[in-house]
């Protein structure tokens, strides 16, 4: 008499397993809740040390078991003071409500969100200050990192948004549709994609700018790479630009009043200062440069050269003509007009 062949799956043994699998979740979802609580302590403790005065409304822990989700309310963070200029301090930033939310089974990729309003206080390069509230302030953001904790990816997305000053010097942008930025890393280049629409100026720009193009970009948009990534990201922007940086784009558009250009531009740096060439395809720029001399931005003689090397270059099909800047020596110039020195 043969035995019977024995089950490998049967129902006991699928319970089993079911449990063990939701022990696992648990012990995860514990473990990544504790990390997190611990680094985020440690890391108001670092702040404070450094002089940085760090206050919230509590932190609370849920989404148990698939989901870590932190929140808290009221939070303000305030750096140090400093008599002198100086872009790390001078600033205090206050935050309504933060929510971080994380998979239990992927604890390298973290969501962050904002709703309410945001209240930034901080001083420009001249010692210059903008206090203003955004407002409302609903951001979606999402980033990835590696085992190593670099950057692989992250999203940035603001809805509609007003920004109204309240003391100190207005805010360049004081209303705006929607902002969307994108950053993946690969190979120690990072691709950048931003796009902006209905971006609303304020009444304080310069007047002859304002006179030109006027208070609204109705369009941003670029893409582009930022090379030797990992400088920027471990050192900062001024360790990014002695050491390798370059930004290259193979499109940028603005569409600011009757400025309508698209194109791209490759960018590096020496001795601390840009150096490339900026590629542009134009709407109507002879009717652009009339506006600008009217303003007296730049000379009539200085028009008259502009003008004359666009009368050579022909109009595309697409109704623009396409010019190239060139950037040396910390010279912006168009052929041989200087346009602008850093």
């Amino acid at each position: 008499m043969t035995k019977a062949k024995k089950k490998l799956i049967t129902i006991p043994r699928l319970i089993i397993l079911a449990l063990l699998i939701l022990v696992m979740i648990m012990g995860a979802w514990l473990g990544i809740r504790t990390l997190l609580v611990n680094a985020l302590v440690g890391n108001i403790k670092a702040l404070e040390i450094e002089g940085y005065e760090v206050g919230h409304g509590g932190l609370t822990m849920a989404g148990f078991p698939f989901t870590v989700i932190a929140s808290s309310t009221n939070i303000s963070v305030r750096a140090p003071s400093s008599v002198l200029p100086d872009p790390v301090k001078n600033w205090s930033i206050k935050a309504d409500r933060l929510k971080l939310r994380s998979p239990t089974i992927s604890p390298l990729s973290w969501d962050l969100q904002h709703s309410g309003n945001l209240r930034i206080d901080m001083r420009g390069p001249q010692g210059e200050r903008y206090m203003f509230d955004i407002a409302p302030a609903n951001i979606d953001a999402r980033a990835a990192v590696s085992m190593k904790g670099s950057l692989k990816s992250a999203t940035f997305t603001m809805s509609r948004a007003q920004i109204d000053a309240l003391i100190g010097t207005p805010p360049v942008v004081t209303m705006l549709d929607n902002l969307s930025a994108e950053i993946k890393v690969s190979a120690n280049t990072a691709k950048l994609s931003l796009h902006s629409n209905d971006i609303r100026l304020s009444p304080k720009i310069p007047g002859p700018l304002d006179n030109i193009l006027g208070r609204k970009l109705e369009l941003v948009e670029l893409n582009a790479d930022l090379e030797n990534w990992s400088q920027l990201e471990q050192g900062g922007a001024q360790n990014w630009i002695e050491n390798g940086g370059r930004v290259r784009a193979d499109h940028w558009a603005m569409l600011w009043g009757p400025a309508d250009m698209v194109g791209d531009f490759d960018i590096s740096f020496k001795n601390g200062l840009p150096e490339g060439v900026i590629n542009i395809r134009i709407k109507k720029p002879g009717s652009l440069i009339d506006t600008i001399t009217d303003t007296g931005l730049i000379e009539k003689k200085q028009a008259r050269q502009a003008k004359g090397f666009l009368s050579l270059i022909e109009t595309g099909e697409d109704n623009r003509k396409s010019i190239q800047i060139t950037i040396k020596d910390g010279i912006v110039k168009y052929g041989f007009v200087p346009l602008y020195e850093f």
